[in-house]
């Protein structure tokens, strides 16, 4: 498994002179046309005076004065408008790393020309080097699958060496910047790594043993995984349910993965973080199966646990002391077939429970349910034992059509009470927004429980309807309500005393975790978002 980042370097101007031995482009990257970029390349006042337009689009330009005899200019355009944020230093950055890739360019340097208002009355900017750098390293990563493409054909893999960076001062690049981005990039290119492959690639058991394979030298995380089948239909039954038609095809069997960090000075945490990703390898929406050509792209319904893992890897690297982080994987193929779960069955959850199925394409609140009760459970042995660090809970998953037509390509987050008081959400999108992972925040309401109250003595709670999420009124923030309750969680909310409430927020990432269009009819690009979110609102 290779990960191999282009190496990230602090330039100096000398670097942007055609006698730089260790560049071979200049990408410079501005708002407008300004006197240092016209001060720094002069030739291009010859342009500017006849053409007013110029350096307003991306162009390469040929200059024999600058490292590599090539200028990419790459204008990000307006930056004070109401609708403007950090994404547009990422988008034209990774577009510009793509014109120098395509020019045949292998170590480009990043020269930011202007001053950009990012001081602490405009945060907005204040990481737009980073945003930056992080948008030419996606233009410059294959995902496993094409790795191996290209090594079993015998292709050589062209690679981008090293990415050169000179800012104007106040926005220089100092190590401790490079280590943030190297670590954020290491966990999306994991995320991608996970969540692009097809299903068959990427199996429940091949996730899994890519995720051991890239664990198993980082010591700074407990790795458990749970493969025993009776295991898991006792420790995880509403999982099992979901899992119980792969079982007659040995290579989708289901696993529970489970990465645990500790933080190396126990007196410095300040919250213990618990994450349950969903990850189902493929989901065909079973019985209730996906008709119509709507099952198309579900074998990027794992990406929930692939950034999971992400988060996990980024936190590997940067070995923060504030927080401890316990990560759940919850690895199923919902498939269709003769032992598949059905509507109108009543199962019976971790936390004792009785579910009634309403709809089997409703899997991914199943798959997490059971690792959420076991994140109370956890909590509440600490307790006991007198560990009282706050707690907060997230399910991650791309778990509904609707949270795309409500907020189209953007993650969404909803608070229980606990997490709404702590400002959980609120902190999720100032975090993801500095970092250009933005998020919507949505509200859990008292209708959402009411939607999933059982109407008979013969259940406890309702899974779902007969529809689909996208076709069901509040269809992404219902879920929430049965995860809590089927949990157990909703006992631990705002009507206990504080020290015994348990703090809940859901991740929808459906609209974030792959570009929100594909090419004509190939699949979406994958995002491996929301790492940049979490490492930004956790770890910064």
């Amino acid at each position: 498994m290779t990960l191999a980042l282009p190496n990230v370097i602090a330039a100096s101007a000398t670097d942007l002179d055609a006698s730089s031995t260790q560049y071979d482009a200049v990408i410079a990257i501005y708002p407008t046309v300004s006197k240092e970029l016209l001060s720094a390349f002069s030739f291009l006042s010859t342009f500017t005076a006849i053409d007013k337009d110029f350096g307003s689009t991306l162009t390469l330009v040929p200059d024999k004065n600058a490292a590599g005899g090539r200028l990419i200019l790459a204008p990000t355009g307006s930056l004070n408008g109401d609708t403007d944020d950090v994404r547009k230093f990422q988008e034209i950055a990774k577009a510009a790393m793509k014109r120098a890739q395509a020019a045949g360019a292998v170590a480009p340097v990043f020269y930011f020309p202007s001053q950009i208002d990012g001081d602490e009355n405009n945060p907005d900017y204040s990481h737009f080097v980073e945003v930056s750098i992080l948008g030419a390293l996606a233009a410059c990563f294959d995902p496993i699958d094409v790795r191996e493409h290209y090594e079993k054909i015998g292709k050589k893999h062209y690679t981008v060496k090293r990415i050169g960076v000179l800012a104007a001062e106040g926005a220089e690049l100092t190590a401790e910047r490079v280590a943030f981005v190297n670590a954020v990039e290491i966990g999306r290119r994991i995320a991608k790594d996970l969540g692009s492959p097809n299903c068959e690639r990427m199996t429940p058991i091949k996730f899994t043993e890519y995720v051991e394979s890239y664990f198993k030298t980082k010591s700074s995380i407990k790795l458990t995984v749970v493969k025993d089948i009776d295991v898991i239909e006792k420790e995880y039954p509403l999982l099992h349910a979901v899992a119980r038609c792969s079982l007659s095809v040995p290579r989708h069997f289901p696993r529970v993965v489970k990465l645990e960090y500790k933080s190396s000075e126990p007196s410095k945490v300040k919250e213990n973080l618990y994450f349950v990703g969903k990850g189902v390898t493929y989901d065909t929406g079973g019985a209730d199966i996906k008709a119509g050509g709507i099952m198309r792209g579900m074998s990027r319904d794992k990406c929930g646990a692939a950034t999971v893992t992400g988060f996990m890897a980024t936190l590997a690297e940067l070995k923060p002391k504030h927080v401890n982080v316990t990560a759940f994987l919850s690895l199923v193929r919902n498939s269709v077939g003769s032992n598949s779960y059905v509507s109108d069955e009543v199962i019976y959850s971790r936390a004792g429970l009785r579910v009634l199925v309403g709809n089997t394409d409703a899997e991914g609140r199943m798959v997490m349910t059971d690792p959420l009760c076991e994140c109370k459970e956890r909590v509440l042995e600490d307790r006991k034992n007198g560990i009282n660090i706050p707690s907060r809970f997230f399910t991650v998953a791309t778990l509904t059509g609707h949270a795309i037509i409500a907020s189209g390509g953007y993650g969404i987050c909803l608070d229980n009470g606990p997490a709404r008081k702590a400002n959980i959400s609120t902190r999720i999108q100032a975090g993801g927004h500095i970092l250009g992972d933005p998020f919507e925040i949505s509200t859990l309401r008292r209708e959402d429980y009411s939607l999933v109250m059982p109407g008979s003595a013969a259940e406890d709670v309702v899974q779902a309807n007969d529809k689909a999420s996208s076709q069901t009124p509040r269809g992404h923030q219902y879920p929430m309500a049965f995860m809590a309750i089927a949990s157990g969680v909703n006992n631990y909310g705002l009507d206990k005393k504080k020290e015994e409430q348990i703090a809940y927020t859901h991740v929808d990432i459906a609209g974030s975790a792959e570009e929100l269009y594909g090419s004509k009819f190939s699949l979406p690009e994958v995002t491996g978002n929301p790492v940049p979110a979490f490492a930004a609102t956790f770890l910064l």
